[in-house]
């Protein structure tokens, strides 16, 4: 009996085994076979998350839409935290360390400690960013600011599990990205799963990347700036990475901590016309970091096409008649001509449209090319002639005889001359005698003097005594007042950033520098001299208000702004009055004339004598005590009919004549004298 309830139970069990194993077959049929897929890609589905999807920045054209500025396509290197297991994450990222050191790739990191031989150090300025941001990491952690270097890494290796075999080399590589991750963690504050790590790699890197077992490293496609000219480097500016203390603001509006932004020029001015709307792509991911569906996409806006006043032909022509007479001067100066200065040094010329107030071009001696701009900037932070500084825009120099124009409009206008009167020139001013006795130029170089004479001729000869004579009797507050009318001593308007205001000469400005304003300073300052700098840029616009009858207008840069895709137009720039000089036709007429016969038969008179186009002009040379003087150049051309105001300073030149030819070589350039250059296209014919 016993024997059969076994048996019984054997069978029963038996069967229960053989209906588990087709129910198992069953079910594994069902998970491989009909289902499998499906369940396979289920299983996958661990992780979702949001990606921004980077908006296309807008592109930068000259007038005529002539591209300067555009994108094309690039890969960043990202390391995502959410996706990197945490027991691989310092494997992980030794591995890309490992792949860069290998292609030469440089990867970003900001901690600001470097390794000394066998010490660690504190890299940079106490008040940098990079130090304050890692003041800000210390104090997240609990950690003294009070941290050597060698102290800080010890603590890192600790808190990041660094292998203690690891070398000191790659252990601050490893602790420098990790720094990074924890910059944007959430207990710093910012809560940013992942970094930028390397930016514009190229398409070998991606593939041994996607070789290796790296989850949390992902290849993301984005755009980069690239630069169709390699000229108007100061004006176009660049961008680049969000600075710690930019970033509160930035966040605000939409800016992620990898974005980049403009830093200078138009990029910086235009920011928010040029600036996208970043997008957004919902994602799920597996755990090995492999994208397994893309669940919806918000779409990005791109950002709007700035046209820049500038004729970037013009501009060309600018930038070259700069460096090829500076050079020939340097060359003249060194070979002991008395035509050349040894010392001389940079310069700019500004082109100003005299009815609008645009700037055609805007050069400045040495430049840069933005299209390496990252690879070139220690030698271009240390040159002398400081390359990255735009002397157009932010140099202050005194304006020398150029000036005169003022004193002639201030005194016209004051009827304490007219266009008959005459000023003997007895070579020595002895108003101020014995105190003060300054004397005409013409009489320190040969003892000589101009004689009788009007201020028509004392502009074309440039008579100092003339118009010591002249400013006496105006007095410096309305020399000042003139000044002003002209936007001497004061910013142009213009839309870049740091624009120098210059400094009008007189006894406000004496007293508020602590100093004494006497009678005698008036005529110093009557002939530009004295206190007295201005800008380039005021110099143009001093001379566009001039000649177009007194109206002076706000220069820009910016002439229109058109939709991505081009379909529609989001601002139009509008010529904009600023002032009135208050000039009377006679008194133009009368200056105007002075300057055509500083062209025809004055300094000028060896460049554009014969020239096809009429022009007006003004030197000026101007001792500033600090080797050769500053050779200044003002003009306007045509004369009967202005369309253009061309300013140039060329440090250390020795005098203003010597560079006339740069100015001469703009309006060939603007006229197209040799036709050297094609015939300009018409006015957006190129964009639309």
């Amino acid at each position: 009996m016993e024997g059969i309830r076994l048996n019984i139970r054997a069978g029963i069990l038996a069967a229960v085994t053989v209906i588990l194993s087709f129910v198992m077959a069953a079910r594994l049929y069902d998970l491989q076979i009909v289902n499998g897929d499906s369940y396979y890609r289920q299983s996958e589905k661990k992780i979702s998350r949001t990606v921004n999807v980077e908006a296309n920045r807008g592109e930068i054209l000259d007038r005529y839409g002539r591209k300067l500025v555009t994108n094309r396509l690039s890969y960043d290197i990202s390391l995502d935290w959410t996706v990197m297991p945490s027991a691989r994450r310092n494997e992980i990222i030794l591995k890309v360390i490992e792949i860069c050191e290998e292609k030469g790739i440089d990867y970003i990191t900001t901690l600001p400690i470097a390794l000394d031989g066998d010490n660690y150090v504190f890299t940079g300025e106490a008040d940098s960013t990079e130090r304050k941001r890692f003041a800000k990491y210390l104090a997240a952690l609990g950690w003294s600011g009070e941290l050597t270097a060698d102290e800080v890494i010890e603590k890192q290796r600790e808190e990041y599990q660094v292998d203690p075999e690891l070398d000191p080399e790659k252990a601050l590589a490893l602790c420098a990205v990790r720094y990074e991750v924890d910059l944007r963690s959430a207990r710093i504050g910012l809560n940013i799963p992942s970094y930028v790590f390397c930016k514009d790699v190229d398409v070998d890197f991606i593939g041994i990347v996607k070789e290796r077992d790296l989850p949390g490293v992902s290849v993301d496609t984005v755009s980069v700036r690239s630069y169709e000219t390699p000229y108007a480097a100061h004006i176009l500016g660049r961008t680049g990475p969000i600075f710690e203390e930019e970033y509160p603001e930035l966040r605000k509006k939409g800016y992620a901590m990898d974005d980049y932004v403009g830093k200078e020029g138009a990029e910086k001015a235009f920011e928010d016309w040029l600036r996208g709307i970043n997008g957004k792509r919902y994602e799920e991911m597996n755990t090995s970091g492999k994208v397994t569906n893309v669940m919806f996409t918000e779409e990005p806006e791109p950002g709007g096409n700035c046209l820049l006043t500038l004729d970037i032909r013009l501009q060309e022509a600018a930038e070259r008649a700069l460096k090829t007479r500076i050079d020939e001067i340097r060359k003249l100066g060194e070979e002991g001509s008395s035509l050349g200065s040894a010392d001389v040094g940079g310069g700019a010329a500004v082109v100003l449209d005299v009815n609008t107030g645009e700037v055609l071009a805007m050069a400045s001696y040495p430049s840069f090319n933005l299209a390496s701009y990252s690879r070139d900037f220690n030698e271009l932070s240390k040159d002398v002639l400081r390359p990255l500084y735009n002397r157009a825009l932010m140099g202050a120099y005194e304006p020398g005889s150029t000036f005169k124009m003022v004193t002639a409009a201030a005194a016209l206008e004051a009827g304490v001359i007219d266009e008959k009167t005459k000023i003997l020139d007895k070579g020595i001013y002895t108003y101020y005698a014995p105190s003060y006795t300054p004397a005409c130029e013409i009489y320190l170089n040969s003892r000589g003097s101009h004689g009788s004479i009007n201020v028509v001729d004392a502009l074309r000869v440039s008579c100092n005594y003339f118009f010591y004579e002249a400013g006496r009797l105006t007095g410096i507050e309305r020399l000042n007042e003139f000044a002003r009318r002209f936007g001497l001593g004061e910013k142009t308007g213009i839309e870049l950033e740091g624009e120098a205001a210059g400094i009008l000469a007189g006894p406000e400005n004496r007293k508020a520098n602590d100093g004494i304003w006497f009678p005698a300073d008036t005529i110093q300052a009557a002939i530009g001299q004295s206190d007295n700098l201005f800008t380039p840029l005021q110099l143009a616009n001093y001379v566009a208000t001039l000649v177009n009858g007194g109206n002076r207008y706000k220069t820009h840069i910016l002439k229109s702004v058109k939709s991505y895709d081009y379909s529609q137009t989001l601002f139009d720039s509008k010529a904009e009055v600023m002032g009135n000089a208050g000039l009377s036709q006679k008194t133009v007429d009368i200056i105007k004339k002075g300057m055509l016969a500083v062209s025809e038969s004055g300094s000028a008179a060896a460049i554009f004598a014969n020239y096809p186009i009429k022009v007006g002009s003004k030197t000026g040379t101007a001792q500033t005590g600090r080797g050769s003087a500053n050779g200044i150049f003002v003009s306007f051309a045509p004369y009967d009919n202005p369309e253009i105001a061309v300013a140039v300073i060329v440090e250390r030149a020795g005098k203003g004549s010597r560079i006339g030819v740069i100015a001469r070589d703009i309006y060939d350039a603007y006229f197209r004298i040799n036709d050297s250059l094609e015939k300009v296209t018409p006015e957006n014919e190129l964009i639309n």
